[in-house]
């Protein structure tokens, strides 16, 4: 398989919208990569599958597939590589939606401890793997940790300017965590940057943006100002739809703005 030309094909379905569409092909192309044996693809392939089902709430047979892919690349023999960092950190998302809060973190640290070795301390990867740590941090209700960790991976990620998305996700992070720590001025300038970051780079293309959005409206409903909050969430809601369709996410926020119209 051309992994590079999967990945092309991948990104149109995406531009498309079409989950069933997109599932099949990577379904299609898992089963082509395991009937050529060929142990790369099945990697490249598996990670965004995995991912995917992740997305769409899929969550076990997520957790089969990023399983699977760490024990393709042990066999390879890629246990302190890059792409052994990459598929743990793919993993440990999958564990963080199953509630396994714990065991991702330490698949994070391995990560973390990975990529220092090989050189990536002050790569965009490692800028990544902090706001993924953050965020668990944040759901375990370690907000200090968390903010720390936010603010890592946003010194990192400064110093990359051809980085402006993962900027922007960075900023998001530690908007979260600001608001969770009552800072909410802060927050709020942390958010809207993040906002403008991702609507001149990209409009309201950018996978993220629906993020950027439900933190703004959950800014707003912790500063007792639901009737501001209830814009972000609809809009969050739209953006997921279309993006990903209805999932866990979609009614996550679904329950929010329910929650704020009924205090207004």
């Amino acid at each position: 398989m051309n992994i590079q030309d999967f990945y092309q094909k991948l990104d149109q379905l995406f531009a498309q919208h079409d989950m069933a569409a997109i599932e099949k092909y990577m379904t299609d192309s898992l089963a082509s990569a395991r009937l050529d044996n060929d142990p790369a693809a099945i990697v490249a392939v598996g990670n965004e599958l995995a991912g995917f089902y992740r997305v769409s709430g899929k969550v076990d047979d997520a957790i089969r597939l990023s399983q699977n892919v760490l024990q393709v690349l042990k066999n390879m023999g890629q246990e302190t590589t890059e792409n052994f960092a990459v598929a743990l950190q793919n993993a440990a998302n999958v564990l963080v939606v199953a509630g396994d809060r714990d065991t991702a973190l330490q698949m994070y640290r391995t990560a973390e401890q990975i990529l220092a070795y090989r050189g990536f301390s002050t790569d965009y990867r490692m800028a990544a793997l902090y706001n993924n740590i953050s965020a668990l941090q944040r759901e375990m209700e370690d907000f200090e940790e968390a903010e720390k960790s936010a603010l890592k991976s946003l010194e990192i990620i400064a110093g990359m300017p051809q980085y402006r998305a993962e900027m922007a996700t960075s900023l998001v992070n530690l908007g979260e965590v600001q608001t969770r720590r009552q800072k909410f001025d802060e927050a709020k300038e942390t958010l809207e940057a993040a906002m403008t970051i991702y609507e001149l780079e990209s409009g309201d293309r950018d996978p993220h943006y629906a993020t950027a959005n439900a933190a703004l409206g959950n800014l707003y409903y912790y500063w007792k100002k639901p009737a501001e909050a209830v814009p972000y969430f609809r809009r969050a809601m739209e953006l997921i739809e279309r993006d990903h369709g209805r999932n866990a996410f979609y009614e996550m926020m679904a329950r929010n703005l329910k929650t704020v119209e009924e205090q207004i």
